[in-house]
């Protein structure tokens, strides 16, 4: 263990580095092509000396990483797994500086995918070379980094693990899991995601004579119904409570929105999309039921609502037990480098946990990693600098003391 820390010492400077031309590739998604940043990965693996990396998916533009490092004798496996493409930049104008041009400024670290999650990326790389050049006693160490995860994954961990290809005792996903204050969480529960539409017909007509004839503005009762929806669904929803999840389900509606024609044209159609973060125990089918329920209350009330609802997404929310050695491990490795424990909770979002959790099998720890998660997908997005060096220790003795307990 000393000759570790003395080599993820000697790291602290490179993974930093490495960490901002990881934040200078343009990993957007969408569009989605992560090839420039998997091969970055790849390389700096390589150069670190860990010669067992491929990528692979299911499109030559939206390639994942898989490398290995394996111990002196056989033992367990522990995965450690970040993303490696961002949410788009969005507004550039809202923004300071260049999204993709990584600035250091009052120990923070500004730069598109700093905190989501081009750090923890890095981190993990260098946590793995740690532990390759000092010497792994026993079990493996796999690094999944994967692609199209801000995309719903399709083409990343739920296609790796459908393909057979995600296999070990354990895995962490490096997720920012500080909302207040980084590192104040470890989230053992990915809560899932609810993704739907509802479309709102009306009269489509010359929108002069409106008031002479019959006529039903579809964005007109379509914002009624939004609003109704805002107030008063999370009531309507069929959900258990959670410890780890107090609030319980969080609903946002109207999260994309668009209706009309032009001018001079009453509107016949709008539709607007919704995004529900579900709980463990919910399932689709009672959330289908749940919204179509509270449709017809709407439209048996309001004779002109004609609304129909279009459910598109479904990602079942996952958990853990506290009891799991990972857990241990990582909050082993947290007081160690941090000097404290994270107190136990549910992601705010979903992640790739599922598709590790569900697919694959494997007991996942859905989110513990550098960053603020209220700055992921935002303008002038950072992170504490010290917490790129921290991550890299965490993660290399959580993994130390997860092979180490497990084969021991």
């Amino acid at each position: 263990m000393k000759e570790l820390l003395g080599v993820l010492d000697s790291y602290e400077d490179e993974v930093l580095e490495f960490t901002k031309e990881l934040i200078a590739i343009d990993s957007a998604n969408p569009p989605g092509d992560e090839r420039a940043v998997a091969q970055m990965v790849v390389d700096r693996l390589r150069d670190l000396g860990i010669d067992d990396v491929r990528t692979i998916g299911p499109e030559e533009e939206r390639p994942s990483v898989l490398a290995e490092v394996e111990g002196a004798k056989s033992g367990p496996s522990l995965i450690l797994s970040g993303h490696i493409d961002t949410k788009p930049a969005g507004d550039l104008t809202a923004w300071d500086t260049d999204p993709w041009d990584p600035v250091v400024s009052e120990g923070k670290l500004y730069g598109l995918g700093s905190g989501d999650m081009k750090a923890a990326v890095a981190a993990m790389t260098y946590a793995a070379a740690g532990l390759k050049k000092a010497g792994l006693p026993a079990g493996t160490l796999k690094l999944v980094f994967t692609a199209d995860e801000e995309a719903g994954s399709v083409k990343g961990s739920k296609w790796l693990a459908e393909e057979g290809l995600l296999e070990a005792d354990a895995a962490i996903i490096g997720e920012p899991s500080g909302v207040h204050q980084e590192w104040e969480a470890l989230h053992l529960v990915s809560r899932g995601a609810a993704l739907f539409k509802v479309i709102v017909r009306g009269t489509q007509m010359h929108s002069s004579i409106t008031d002479r004839l019959p006529a039903i503005n579809a964005s007109v009762k379509m914002a009624g119904l939004m609003s109704r929806m805002d107030k008063d669904l999370k009531e309507c929803l069929t959900y258990p409570e959670h410890p780890l999840s107090p609030l319980g389900p969080t609903v946002n509606v109207g999260v994309m929105v668009q209706g009309g024609v032009f001018y001079g044209i009453c509107p016949g159609l709008g539709e607007f999309a919704c995004d529900i973060r579900t709980l463990p125990g919910m399932t689709q089918e009672a959330m289908e039921n749940d919204l179509q329920n509270f449709l017809d209350v709407a439209m048996s009330e309001d004779p002109e609502l004609n609304a129909e609802l279009v459910f598109e997404t479904w990602v079942g929310a996952t958990e853990i037990s506290p009891e799991e050695p990972v857990v241990g491990a990582l909050l082993t490795a947290s007081q160690e480098v941090l000097g404290s424990t994270p107190r136990l909770e549910a992601f705010p979002g979903a992640t790739d946990a599922p598709h590790f959790q569900v697919t694959a099998g494997i007991p996942t720890v859905a989110a513990f990693g550098p960053g603020l998660l209220p700055l992921a997908h935002s303008p002038n997005e950072y992170l504490e600098i010290a917490s790129v060096a921290k991550s890299m220790r965490i993660y290399a003795l959580a993994t130390a003391h997860f092979l180490g307990t497990e084969s021991g």
